[in-house]
Formats: structure tokens, sequence, C-alpha cells
């Protein structure tokens, strides 16, 4: 019933040019995974430049992929001068945001000046943080090199639980970062960085996740994307109901309960449909999710299409089964980032991506404009208005 309503009822009270350009791409970008070629450069460039962190999260397997390929003799964090040549060659292919990633990037001592080198090259900059190392010189570094956005993963509203997901008491001095950040922003002046926050939905927090958001609220995140645990964050096409996190049998009602809960918070105005970034679909699929009963056709994955990402011992990386084909394919120490990603090999990555049966519902596989399209005709129907997100493109690229 939707499409058969004129485009001009829709498009009348806001920038025309702006939604044509917006359907234009997430056509293009559709029609690329239809022919197994990506048409469009992607969205994202996310360089996953060291497996150190501060934090032992139990439902991440970062130090132990880290040790691994220690104990190989592996390269396992990406050096200054790769990292700006992946810089200049994302500015290059035509991307226009760049994701730094580790482990903790604040652990890294050249962090600010790449950002810094980012930045002056055009680049939408992203820091995925946990927050803990936001300090006061962080932040005043942060304002100067130019950090659009920082992603703060937020699971937990309780000490003991945050504690017991991160493996540290940790809760208040993120929350204090977070507040001292604000304040600095008020008093200097400063718009950026804007904070949106992952959170990851698990056994151990599935009763709170409406009080993660009051927190974030309270906190003035712009936004809070969540997402389902996965067995292994280096493979997400894992499944085991035993992984740390997953959400037992015995608990779904609970789960259905809290998501049920995210959705009539999402549709109570337009401000909370706003902050949660999550489609209703969406938010949907993970109840599903967590039975093991998601369709691959239920939301078509753009791995391989949306983001390119590059992991810490420099070779290109799309999500497929790791157990059955290795998942690395070229070396940005050796290659440059557009011959690689329209090479015959990517195209043999991204067409076992679409033969992909395990839905991991993982941010990194939708394309935040496809939500943007989609919301923009729900809040005209709904709402009443039509507008562009209110935080602009890049909100939700983590």
């Amino acid at each position: 019933m939707l499409v058969a309503l004129p485009l001009t009822l829709f498009l009348r009270p806001m920038n025309t040019k702006f939604f044509l350009d917006l359907s234009k791409n997430c056509f293009l970008f559709w029609l690329s995974r239809k022919l197994d070629y990506p048409i469009l450069p992607p969205d994202t460039v996310q360089m996953n430049f060291s497996f150190k962190c501060n934090l032992s999260c139990k439902m991440c397997s970062m130090e132990a992929q880290g040790r691994l390929l220690e104990s190989e003799g592996k390269q396992t964090e990406i050096d200054s001068e790769t990292f700006r040549k992946t810089i200049r060659e994302t500015v290059e292919l035509g991307t226009k945001t760049f994701l730094f990633i580790g482990g903790e990037p604040f652990l890294r001592s050249d962090l600010f000046d790449l950002v810094g080198y980012a930045k002056g090259l055009g680049l939408n900059t992203v820091i995925v943080t946990n927050g803990v190392l936001l300090t006061e010189e962080n932040i005043s570094r942060c304002f100067k090199n130019g950090a659009d956005w920082l992603s703060i993963s937020i699971d937990s509203a309780s000490k003991e639980n945050f504690s017991k997901i991160r493996g540290v008491d940790v809760l208040d001095r993120i929350i204090s970062n977070v507040k001292t950040l604000n304040h600095m922003k008020k008093s200097q002046g400063q718009e950026t960085p804007r904070l949106v926050t992952v959170c990851t939905i698990m056994d151990d927090n599935i009763h709170e996740l409406m009080d993660v958001v009051g927190l974030c609220r309270e906190l003035g995140i712009a936004r809070i994307i969540f997402q389902p645990v996965v067995a292994n964050n280096i493979d997400q096409t894992q499944r085991q109901d035993l992984a740390p996190g997953f959400v037992p049998k015995t608990r779904l009602n609970q789960l259905d309960e809290s998501i049920d809960r995210l959705i009539v918070f999402k549709k109570e105005s337009l401000e909370n449909f706003d902050f949660v970034a999550n489609s209703i679909k969406q938010l949907k699929l993970i109840k599903g999710y967590f039975r093991g009963k998601v369709s691959p056709r239920a939301y078509p994955c753009y791995a391989g299409y949306n983001r390119v990402q590059i992991v810490q011992e420099g070779k290109l990386y799309f999500c497929v089964n790791q157990q059955q084909h290795v998942a690395n394919f070229g070396d940005i120490k050796k290659d440059t980032l557009k011959d690689m990603w329209y090479s015959k090999k990517a195209r043999s990555y991204r067409q076992l991506i679409r033969k992909c049966r395990y839905p991991c519902l993982q941010w990194c596989s939708y394309r935040d404009e496809f939500i943007q399209l989609q919301d923009a005709f729900y809040k005209k129907l709904v709402f009443g208005v039509l507008k562009r997100g209110q935080n602009g493109r890049g909100a939700a690229n983590v």
C-alpha cells in the first residue's frame, strides 16, 4: 500500500533532492548485491588495527585471537605508514566514513594523529571505544583532531551486571567520562564528537534493556543501537546455544517482553523513534534470532558492499564462514584498496555472503541509508513529518 502513494506526498515538506539522491543510492546498493558487483564504493572502511584492550569482556574473542596470532608469529597491529596509506586510499575509493576500532583505540599513542589525518582528507571519523580511557586529555585531543563520533558500548545500567559482562567495575568511570565530555563540549562550544551507544543483547541484560535506554538518554547519547550477541565475534557465522551470553530457551519470554517494550518506546514519539537506531523489523527479528528461526531472506545481509574491513595483519576481510574459507584476501601493504575492492576474489566472497544461512543481525550487515529511507516514510505516515535523521549520516556506521 505504501508504494502506491504518490512520492510527492512525502517529498513536499522536505528537500526533494536529498530524498531522490538517497533513493538512487539505495537502489544502486540493492542492484550491486543482485549483480555480485559493487557499483558504488563502501559506505565505511573499518580499520581493526589492534587486538590490545584494557578490558576482558565475556562475549569478546579479541584477546584470545590476538594471543593465537602472536603464537603463530603473525602481525597483531597495523603500523602507522600502512594506516595512512589506507586512509588515503579510502578517499580515493570514494568512501566517506572511516571507522577506528581495536581492541581499544585509545591505547594507541598515535591514534589522534591518524584521526586528524583522516579528518584533514575530508573523512567522517568514528572511534569505537569502551569509554574507560575517555579522559579530559583524550577529549581535548578529540576536539583538536576532529573526531566526529564516539561509539561507546553500554550493555547494562547496573554496576553489578556491567562488571559481570565487562570483567571489571568501570561503569561509574564511563558515566563520569561521558558527563565530562558533555561538559567540555558545552563550555568550549564543541558540537563533536557526538555519541552513539551499541548495546549487545544477551542473557545477562535482557531484563534491563529499557534501563540502558534511560541511562543513555540521561547521558546525552545521540542514538542507541541494539544487536544480539554472537558466539564468536571473530567469526560471526558461528552459532552455539551455549556461547557466552546466549539467551537460553527458558528466558525467551523475558526477551520478548523486553523487545516489545523497546518497540513501544520507539513508536511513542518522533524523538524516541530517532533515538533507537534499529528499525522495528530489526527489533522483532532479534526474537527469532535467539530461537534460530531467522530466515536469510528476512533481512538481506549487505556485508561485502556496505563496508570493507582491514584486519590487524593488514588484509582485507569480508564476513564469511572461516571454518570453510580463508576469510582474508589481499594485503593493504602491497595492494591498493580500490584494486582489492573490485577484484575477482572479492566478488567470490560476496557470492558466498549471499549464500549465508546464518543471519547474525549485526549492524555491519545493515545499511544505515536503507533504514533512513524506510524510516522517512514511516515517520510521514505515523508522525506526519518527513526529515532526514536528526543526526545525519554516519551516526550508526559502527
